[in-house]
């Protein structure tokens, strides 16, 4: 009986622990709905870049015999505008898709303190004040896109990537880093827990903009290219793996010298193209 007994509890453990990790993904989250909103975002991103791809072609052959009309001179000035207000729209996608997921903690925090009747409004407002953090930022950083589009091929994206992993090692990205992990008490319910909200969004927006602002100053460079799509991957990697450890010292520095090593090989194409 005792080895019977003992069987039957090791063959009990070992069924839990399978099913632990089952149970957890199926168990309902509070913050499903805002995860889901990022995918979709990530969707709308994937099929932009493929329908421009497809588009890149026609455009490129039609451009030799296209002649600029008189109207098109004097609608230049609206035409920059419009092209400003899809580049915002265009980061704000970016910005859903790849900081949204690094709030799924903090979300979290707001959903399960606040009123069952008021979660979905409370973390909505989170959501709102942390991106508009994100898009605000990516709003004064696209006005001087024009500077670094005259760069060389190459060399803006390097020097933006090497930008980035050396503020991945200095202690303003690990205080920033730290304060991404800090929660704050929320008020139950009224315009204190409104307040409450707002400042825990704008805090934690805040502080993801310190650590992480390096890293979407790459993303704004490489926007628009061929390989966007695997920079977003790369840099969203790092995003939630840096929010996500528990040490987060260790990924930090990984990611320095992943970011150093894609530098460099940026570069050093170019660099041996000249030399030739």
């Amino acid at each position: 009986m005792t080895v019977r007994g003992t069987t039957a509890r090791a063959a009990s453990r070992v069924r839990l622990l399978w099913t632990a990790p089952v149970r957890r993904l199926l168990r309902p989250r509070v913050s499903l709905v805002f995860e889901l909103v990022a995918v979709a975002a990530w969707i709308a991103l994937i099929a932009s870049a493929v329908t421009g791809d497809s588009h890149d072609g026609d455009r490129a052959g039609a451009s030799h015999h296209h002649m600029p009309a008189p109207h098109e001179v004097h609608g230049a000035s609206v035409s920059a505008s419009a092209s400003a207000s899809v580049n915002v729209a265009m980061w704000a996608l970016m910005s859903v898709a790849m900081m949204l997921p690094a709030a799924v903690p903090a979300l979290v925090h707001v959903g399960t303190n606040s009123l069952r009747w008021r979660r979905r409004r409370a973390m909505a407002t989170f959501a709102a004040v942390y991106l508009a953090v994100w898009i605000g930022y990516g709003a004064l950083l696209l006005a001087p896109a024009q500077l670094w589009a005259r760069l060389p091929e190459g060399v803006a994206l390097a020097c933006a990537l090497a930008l980035a992993a050396a503020w991945q090692l200095t202690v303003h990205k690990r205080r920033a880093l730290r304060d991404c992990h800090r929660s704050s008490p929320l008020p139950p319910s009224g315009r204190r827990a409104v307040a409450g909200t707002c400042r825990f969004g704008l805090r934690q927006g805040w502080a993801c903009l310190r650590s992480c602002w390096a890293l979407m100053l790459v993303m704004a460079v490489a926007s628009g290219g061929n390989g966007m799509l695997v920079w977003m991957a790369v840099l969203t990697g790092i995003v939630i793996t840096e929010r996500l450890a528990r040490t987060p010292r260790r990924p930090t520095r990984l990611a320095a010298a992943v970011l150093a090593v894609a530098a460099l090989a940026v570069l050093l194409p170019d660099t041996a193209w000249r030399w030739c």
